[in-house]
């Protein structure tokens, strides 16, 4: 831990903080006087209508969807409702079951559709409260044990507010998206990976792909670092989901979901929020449509696909190498930059998919406490993320439309410069850890 942050008092800590969540709120205010007809969708106003309980029904439509397929051809699933209908529904089969259970709320008498509203309350509210917690973690233990309980907990509500406006998390809620709930999981993971834990946080991971199967890669992370009891766990609970499937679904849907993944690869996605290469690089080209989902997903492109395998091969590649090079094998910020890689090399990356990287913010937050500089650079990369930039959109058609992929930009930016930071490592663990 820095010397200079050994110095550095809680109160002022928290006065820091409250200066970038100022910068942030006066940001997004100044945007919204300067040009209120392009911040009608500003991250406030998505903020206003999720704590106002306007959300919306996206997973609950294609799970539903799924699982009418699931029920009018049980041995068809995806071959009816993805490949005939056309209908966006992308989860796996074991995404159904969770379906079932908010159909099952009925038995307590609660609609189905409120009982995934209140799954997706608790997630966030969750979600808000341990990253306050991860952010107290990273500081030192003299700090919190020289304070006022009144000085952590403005330092928790401060993270929550920053967390309620931050794009990638809020909007989740707000559109019903079922990845509010695996954001949940996965900060859960890491602030118990921070914590000492590896048998818990890998159930959580394997968690998370019954829903997302692409945070399976964690396997192969976990046998690099050789952290054999996340390995195991990990793998069990994948078994378990994988028997769950040929158990409840049968063989040829869970081998036709293969199939489906394939063809995503292929083929991408245009849709301004797919935040990944292949969405920009689709805007750019102009292969499909960006605004609509109605023309379906994009032909398919032999130069993008080959761009964006090179692309996932280079980003998965330099989060599995440069950690181990830096030292900074299993610690917190390996843990946490391949979670961001597992995003960012995705064909398709909602914007809402990129919510753990609020985490990282947090990781950079004591140097920023410290370094004016870094402090500037912090605030600027985040607004990049959290601000929906809703000027640009009449450029979506010109050869600007790359300037809308700012989540991706971000996003990179942000996983580049932890991954060749220079500071980083010295914050790894909070001083009270056994693995300091």
């Amino acid at each position: 831990m820095s010397e200079e942050l050994q110095k550095v008092s809680l109160a002022q800590v928290t006065h820091r903080l409250a200066l970038f969540l100022c910068c942030v709120l006066l940001f997004e205010c100044l945007s919204i006087a300067i040009a209120p007809r392009f911040h009608s969708g500003s991250v406030l106003a998505i903020a206003k209508d999720a704590f106002l309980f306007r959300v919306r029904n996206d997973s609950w439509y294609y799970m539903a969807q799924g699982d009418k397929a699931w029920r009018q051809h049980p041995n068809a699933i995806y071959e009816t409702v993805f490949f005939q209908r056309g209908v966006r529904f992308i989860y796996p089969p074991t995404s159904l079951l969770l379906y079932r259970a908010w159909q099952s709320a009925r038995c307590l008498r609660i609609p189905p559709f409120t009982a995934m509203i209140i799954m997706l309350l608790v997630s966030l509210l969750g979600t808000f409260v341990l990253a306050g917690e991860f952010l107290l973690c990273l500081l030192p233990a003299h700090m919190k044990a020289a304070s006022a309980q009144a000085e952590r907990w403005k330092i928790r509500i401060m993270v929550a507010m920053l967390a309620g406006i931050f794009l990638p998390i809020v909007n989740a809620y707000r559109v019903g998206q079922v990845q509010t709930l695996l954001t949940f999981l996965l900060v859960a993971s890491v602030l118990l990976w921070l914590r000492g834990e590896r048998i818990v946080p890998a159930i959580l991971i394997g968690l998370t792909c019954w829903l997302k199967p692409q945070m399976g890669l964690f396997l192969l992370w976990a046998l690099l670092r050789r952290q054999w009891n996340f390995a195991l766990s990990l793998c069990i609970t994948l078994a378990v989901g994988l028997l769950l499937s040929l158990t409840v679904f049968g063989w040829h849907n869970t081998v036709e979901y293969a199939h489906l993944l394939t063809y995503l690869s292929r083929h991408g996605d245009a849709l301004a929020t797919n935040q990944s290469l292949n969405g920009l690089l689709h805007r750019v080209m102009h292969v499909g449509s960006p605004v609509t989902s109605g023309y379906g997903y994009p032909p398919y492109n032999r130069i993008i696909y080959v761009a964006t395998l090179c692309s996932s091969t280079i980003t998965m590649a330099l989060a599995l190498v440069v950690p181990a090079l830096r030292h900074i094998a299993a610690s917190t910020t390996d843990f946490l930059l391949f979670a961001m890689a597992t995003t960012m090399a995705s064909p398709i990356a909602w914007e809402h998919h990129y919510g753990v990287f609020f985490l990282v913010f947090l990781l950079w937050m004591p140097e920023a406490f410290r370094r004016w500089r870094t402090f500037f650079a912090v605030l600027a990369v985040y607004l990049l993320m959290t601000d929906n930039w809703e000027f640009l959109t009449p450029w979506m058609y010109t050869q600007w439309s790359f300037l809308i992929s700012h989540v991706y930009f971000g996003g990179m930016v942000l996983f580049l410069w932890t991954l060749f930071g220079t500071r980083l490592e010295r914050n790894i663990y909070p001083a009270n850890s056994s693995l300091a």
